[in-house]
């Protein structure tokens, strides 16, 4: 009995698939075709870029969106110019930026360092500038960062301070 199903089974089978008209073309079954949105490549980010600087100590409580990081190429040392690597990451897009720089008492900064101007910032994007300063005392001297940003019609400043330990 159970031959008898698989028999009648198997001739309706062949009997459908004989049944075919053989002048109609066969039509191709469309394939859909799936896009993956095409993602930008970004580039490494601004704490990639500033890896291993310091973050610079903000004073007071303005709530500008900017950060200050540093880097010193070698240790200050009484007498001898000492550079420092400057990123300014902003958190917000400006028409510009301006950078004071002040030498506390015993830290002399070289002419054309102390004022930094840039053109239009972007938010996430990392400004490098360097200075130069030469301490004249040995002891902890500050060096401070006015930062002020133009933006939405009007500027806005932050400030930051540096200390450095300087040996004879």
């Amino acid at each position: 009995m159970k031959t008898a199903r698989v028999l009648t089974l198997c001739i309706v089978a062949a009997l459908c698939a004989c049944h075919r008209d053989s002048d109609t073309p066969l039509q191709p079954v469309p394939t859909p075709q799936i896009s993956a949105p095409v993602v930008a490549k970004k580039g490494p980010s601004a704490a990639d870029l500033t890896a291993g600087m310091v973050e610079a100590v903000s004073q007071g409580k303005s709530q500008l969106a900017v950060q200050l990081k540093f880097d010193l190429q070698q240790r200050p040392v009484l007498g001898q110019t000492l550079d420092i690597d400057l990123a300014v990451v902003p958190q917000i897009d400006a028409g510009g930026a301006n950078i004071l720089v002040t030498g506390g008492d015993g830290l002399t900064v070289f002419p054309g360092t102390g004022q930094i101007d840039l053109p239009a910032v972007q938010a996430g994007q990392v400004y490098r500038h360097s200075v130069k300063v030469t301490p004249t005392v040995d002891g902890v001297l500050l060096l401070s960062f006015n930062i002020s940003l133009k933006h939405d019609e009007m500027t806005e400043s932050r400030l930051f301070t540096i200390p450095l330990i300087v040996e004879r």
